[in-house]
């Protein structure tokens, strides 16, 4: 599950301390602050245009441009 959360910053300590006790008990969560969502989401878009544009490499050639 996925959650977008906007919350006080009291109500965000909370959540984020038992967050904490969640992962100190084994359970896996992920948190990604407004940040790095819009980083991930500038990426998502830049990615759908390049389809859309026909720019499609496959792995072989991107990991190649990579090892450059």
């Amino acid at each position: 599950m996925t959650l977008h959360l906007n919350a006080s910053e009291s109500a965000s300590k909370r959540i984020l301390s038992f967050l904490e006790s969640l992962t100190k008990q084994g359970e896996s969560v992920e948190i990604i602050d407004n940040t790095v969502y819009k980083f991930e989401k500038a990426g998502i878009l830049r990615g759908l245009e390049q389809i859309e544009n026909g720019k499609i490499y496959s792995s072989d050639e991107l990991i190649e441009e990579l090892n450059k």
